[in-house]
């Protein structure tokens, strides 16, 4: 297990509504990745009592589902991020993961959709997409690093990719999709609980 087994290491970026994700992708197929995918996320999010921390989030689509915990950060780039898989057999478990997150003292949950667009490689995955939330809709690109043996690894990987896809140099964000799509939407005790 590599240093690195537990965080996330990813960049984000904003980009505007004419995007040209066509364009884009086809930066990306130059590059030979070992698979792309289009997919449709469903992402529950969950507070629980007092804890500004951590968020912890369900995951649903047709390729995973799983029960995640992240650390909430000043800057989303480098966090912690642990993965539990759920049995995709046994169908959506939204409703017994909103069970067991009531149990633990769950006190606000909140929904993102995301259309996704993926591009594997062995270091990182290249995804565009667009979140909806209850009240904001975010189009955005990440890059995020896979499985580096350091931050720095990550970091490094993340610069290479953001070079060769023209993103070098651009605006980053430093919030998370949680704080971008979702949290405007929530009560004022859970906005007050992050700010």
């Amino acid at each position: 297990m590599s240093s690195t087994s537990f965080t996330e290491i990813e960049h984000k970026f904003i980009v505007e509504k004419n995007f040209d994700k066509e364009d884009f992708f086809n930066k990306i197929r130059a590059l030979s990745p070992t698979k792309i995918a289009k997919i449709a996320v469903r992402d529950t999010y969950f507070v629980l009592q007092n804890d500004r921390k951590h968020v912890y989030r369900h995951r649903f689509d047709n390729e995973i589902q799983q029960l995640t915990v992240k650390s909430v950060e000043s800057d989303s780039a480098v966090r912690t991020e642990i993965n539990l898989p759920i049995d995709q057999s046994k169908g959506d478990q939204k409703e017994a993961v909103a069970a067991f997150m009531k149990a633990l003292g769950c006190s606000w949950s909140g929904e993102i959709r995301k259309d996704i667009d993926v591009a594997y490689f062995a270091d990182c995955e290249v995804v565009f997409y667009q979140a909806v939330g209850p009240s904001n809709v975010v189009d955005c690109v990440e890059f995020e690093a896979v499985s580096p043996s350091s931050i720095d690894a990550g970091l490094a990987v993340l610069k290479k990719y953001e070079t060769i896809l023209g993103f070098a140099g651009r605006q980053r964000e430093s919030k998370s999709l949680f704080e971008l799509a979702l949290l405007d939407g929530a009560p004022a005790g859970i906005r007050k609980l992050f700010l």
